[in-house]
């Protein structure tokens, strides 16, 4: 009998939960498409109904941890001039490291993005992380406009050129996190890092 998508969503979301744990425990790369199979107690021939290899279970791994902060910022975006916060993008940005921090499979997908934003190993993660990059890049440029708009940001420097200096800060202050003995920096870190960089963006005194 065929599966109802309610169904086939339920394997679905084994699938990725298994493979969520397995990641966390045993890494990305040494764990098979067997062992998520029997972790989710299905068959390899469902795994592969629903993801075509282990290259794009790993993307939807990247948009399910990626999708949270993806609403979070285009929420933001949707925010009237009068009711913007620079405190909203400091938000979003500790709620994602929040994520990475408290959910060990969460960090291994994000260190592992991060490890193959440098490396051309395969074509499928790389565009979809280059497009994540870009999507990430204009919600930010967006935000820093409507703020330069709004008076909360310097209008001297070009959006583009902020944007640019607020992402490249969040992934140094995640690669930093994931690449320090544990516990690494905390959430607290995060904020006050990112009220230190928000604080140099704001229009100087009259």
């Amino acid at each position: 009998m065929r599966r109802s998508k309610a169904d086939a969503e339920i394997t679905r979301c084994a699938i990725l939960n298994a493979a969520a744990d397995l990641f966390a425990n045993q890494g990305i790369s040494r764990t098979r498409l067997d062992d998520i199979a029997s972790a989710a107690g299905v068959t390899r021939g469902a795994i592969y109904w629903h993801f075509s290899d282990k290259e794009s279970l790993i993307v939807a791994m990247i948009d399910r941890v990626n999708a949270p902060t993806e609403a979070a910022m285009a929420a933001l975006n949707t925010k009237e001039s009068d009711t913007l916060s620079l405190d909203t993008l400091k938000q979003v940005v500790v709620d994602a490291f929040s994520r990475t921090y408290h959910t060990p499979a969460a960090a291994q997908i994000t260190r592992f993005v991060l490890r193959y934003s440098l490396s051309n190993e395969t074509e499928l993660l790389n565009a979809h992380i280059e497009h994540n990059r870009k999507v990430s890049f204009a919600h930010i440029k967006q935000f820093i406009e409507k703020a330069q708009n709004a008076g909360l940001v310097t209008p001297e420097l070009p959006p583009e050129c902020i944007a640019n200096h607020i992402r490249s800060h969040i992934i140094g202050l995640f690669h930093h996190h994931l690449s320090s003995p544990p516990p690494g920096i905390s959430p607290d870190d995060v904020a006050a890092s990112m009220d230190l960089v928000l604080k140099g963006l704001r229009p100087a005194p009259k």
